[in-house]
């Protein structure tokens, strides 16, 4: 996978590789916003993997979602994200891992989502669980739980979601994250698996699949300011009751 040339090869990939502690949506979000900009502006010259957490539960929901909860109580924290598809209830650190993937490529979205995919089927193999894609669900768009409808940008086991994924582009430039439910990996299994082996795991399913030798990446205290300030934007209800109407591109 080359994301300079879009061919797939046997050439080794460089990229950058960035774990963050467990935090709050608007931070969380806000640091995909940065990073993704930072990107753009070529401030990150490699493709950049991130792995982290929400310290409390949290609903997530779509760029060109309405809110309306539904099933779910009111005394959640909300904060919108950058990308598309619907309501994402984030779990606390020990039942749920979260990736963002940040890359430049003209292929397809559902390419991007295969090839990132792949990487996500060989990581649940590892606890001998054999996965596949979801299939197009008619009644996606009208479902608020992104874990209660199936698209084939998510994985699923024996028509269980496991892990949810969306994408948000901007030209070339692509930032595609996901939520993986640790809890039910652990459900199916019988294996108490825990945050920091899934952490390994994940990374190394990166490496493997997609011929990768990752780099750390590390946040100046300037960066976390700026990502600060960011996050601000998100607590906002002006924000989270915005709607994207730009052009820009979302998937889910």
């Amino acid at each position: 996978m080359n994301h300079s040339s879009d061919k797939t090869d046997k050439t080794i990939n460089n990229w950058f590789y960035l774990l963050t502690a467990p935090n709050n949506g608007y931070f969380n979000m806000a640091c995909d916003s940065y990073l993704l900009n930072s990107f753009i502006e070529e401030t990150i010259s490699n493709p950049l993997l991130r792995l982290y957490s929400w310290n409390q539960e949290t609903l997530s929901i779509g760029m060109n979602q309405n809110i309306n909860y539904n099933n779910f109580e009111n005394s959640y924290p909300i904060v919108k994200r950058l990308s598309g598809g619907q309501a994402v209830l984030h779990h606390k650190p020990e039942n749920e891992l979260t990736y963002s993937v940040f890359l430049k490529s003209s292929s397809k979205a559902k390419t991007i989502y295969y090839e990132i995919g792949g990487v996500l089927l060989l990581f649940l193999k590892k606890y001998g669980l054999i996965a596949n894609f979801g299939d197009s669900n008619k009644n996606y768009k009208s479902e608020f739980d992104c874990f209660m409808s199936k698209t084939p940008a998510d994985i699923v086991i024996n028509d269980i979601k496991i892990i949810g994924s969306a994408q948000y582009r901007k030209g070339i430039f692509i930032m595609q994250h996901g939520a993986i439910k640790l809890d039910l990996i652990r459900q199916l299994t019988g294996f108490n698996i825990q945050r920091d082996q899934a952490i390994t795991d994940l990374k190394r399913a990166f490496q493997v699949q997609l011929n990768i030798n990752f780099t750390d990446y590390c946040l100046s205290s300037k960066d976390h300011e700026r990502i600060e300030l960011t996050a601000n934007t998100y607590k906002s209800d002006i924000y989270t009751n915005y709607k994207n109407t730009n052009g820009v591109k979302v998937h889910c």
